[in-house]
């Protein structure tokens, strides 16, 4: 197994630096270079300097998901010969846009081949927990400091990719319900920082509800501090993101645990219920606003059970786009109208669903292996369920952690958001890969090493310690 020490420290300080993708280090025309980029191409050479030297393996492990992610990669090229063909297509966005995707995808895969070892994933475990608290904490406080003028109550941000002018800082999107904004934290809109904290939820789900668990933190009153405050933060989105992410787990843990304790269970739902109780009426006396309420409000209005709307209610929008969308995909409905050229068959620059970005952009061949990538990383690790019993408890926290968060990204792409061409969705891909390599490697799997010699050097490290 690798252990290559240069590679573990690039990949932390990415693990780091993808939080803050928002602020962009510069512009190449209308391409913001986020800091964790710098890092990525860091880990690119790193990698393939030490594979040259025999220092890393590339284990090219049986698995669907890989293989899934290669053919996605060659399909989304495929669309070139339409957008050669097509006067209102444009060949240099085309290419600039594949290669941005290639790019994200090839760090998922790079990942998902270097054969990582557990304490390296524990490692990056704990960078999101502490990340985590600095993030929460600020969104917290700029719901008094929006109420009340404080300082830093809005952000503005520069990544002229998500802005779309090169020229123009944008500011943090959250509608007002009399004196309380959502929250946003340092992200781009409300429902940003909820998927943040759902993933954060998935790596505490195990000790929070499985007494004598592993635990990437010692101390049980630290985690429960950390969940506390992804449970109000999540709260205080106001998003359906986070309804929807809460269902996901709850389904997810279900499906991937037996004898499960739902006395436990039922005790922490209630300790939450009580949690968010107790913020609303913090909320209503410094804010004037329930917002028990309104998520009410909106709940019902949205499944069709009340008429009283909200201001800002996003959930039509993002059904119109997706009808829209589901035009733009019938333009050239077998390999797609080409990467990054949404904005050129339809009135919106992007979809509102990853799944139908794409089906838009890279066709039913590029949607299928889209789809599969995320069947075959829940197939996988429903087959791992009954295996890593006799593996360590660490691998198989890391394990479950890996399948809950498979949930949240297929919520956060498939019914609410877009992480199609983001660090978001294929960090976290490349990571959930890593561990199942790194789970089968411990089970004895042949995951067939490669390496730059046929001959094995002196200073090719094979094995570590879990």
């Amino acid at each position: 197994m690798n252990n290559n020490k240069s590679i573990n420290i690039s990949l932390y300080v990415i693990s780091i630096l993808y939080f803050v993708g928002m602020f962009q280090l510069t512009s190449i025309g209308d391409f913001g270079v986020q800091p964790s980029y710098v890092g990525i191409i860091l880990m690119f050479f790193l990698f393939l300097y030490h594979f040259v030297t025999n220092k890393v393996t590339v284990n090219l492990a049986p698995i669907v998901p890989v293989k899934s992610l290669i053919l996605l990669q060659a399909s989304a090229g495929l669309a070139l010969l339409f957008v050669i063909s097509n006067p209102n297509a444009d060949v240099i966005q085309f290419i600039k846009s594949y290669s941005h995707f290639i790019f994200l995808t090839f760090f998922a895969l790079t990942l998902g081949v270097i054969n990582l070892e557990s304490k390296v994933f524990v490692n990056i475990f704990r960078i999101w927990l502490i990340v985590s608290i600095l993030l929460n904490i600020f969104g917290i406080y700029q719901l008094f400091a929006r109420a009340f003028e404080l300082p830093l109550a809005w952000i503005d941000l520069n990544n002229v990719s998500i802005s779309g002018n090169e020229d123009q800082e944008f500011q943090q999107l959250s509608l007002k319900f009399k004196n309380f904004y959502r929250a946003t934290s340092i992200f781009s809109e409300p429902s940003a920082l909820a998927g943040f904290n759902l993933a954060i939820l998935s790596t505490l789900i195990t000790p929070i509800f499985k007494p004598n668990s592993y635990t990437v933190f010692k101390s049980k009153a630290f985690l429960n501090f950390i969940f506390i405050l992804s449970v109000i933060t999540l709260f205080v989105t106001f998003s359906l993101t986070a309804v929807m992410g809460l269902g996901l787990l709850a389904i997810a843990y279900v499906m991937f645990n037996k004898n499960i304790n739902y006395l436990r269970i039922f005790k922490t739902t209630l300790y939450v219920v009580v949690l968010m109780i107790a913020a609303d009426v913090v909320i209503e006396a410094y804010f004037e606003t329930s917002l028990l309420g309104l998520f009410y409000t909106r709940i019902t209005n949205v499944l069709g059970l009340s008429n009283v709307g909200i201001v800002g209610e996003s959930f039509t929008t993002r059904s119109n786009n997706f009808v829209s969308s589901f035009g733009v995909w019938m333009e050239n409905p077998i390999v797609g109208v080409g990467l990054g050229h949404s904005k050129y068959f339809s009135e919106f620059s992007y979809s509102d669903y990853g799944i139908m970005h794409a089906l838009m952009e890279t066709g039913i061949i590029g949607g299928f292996f889209f789809l599969m990538i995320f069947i075959s990383l829940i197939s996988e690790m429903l087959l791992l369920k009954n295996r890593i019993v006799t593996l360590s408890s660490k691998l198989q926290y890391l394990v479950n952690s890996a399948f809950y968060l498979t949930f949240i990204l297929i919520g956060t792409n498939f019914i609410s958001g877009n992480s199609f061409i983001n660090i978001y969705l294929w960090y976290h891909i490349g990571i959930i890969i890593a561990i199942i390599s790194c789970a089968k490697y411990k089970l004895g799997d042949d995951l067939s090493p490669i390496r730059y010699f046929k001959k094995k050097s002196s200073n090719t490290i094979s094995i570590g310690a879990e």
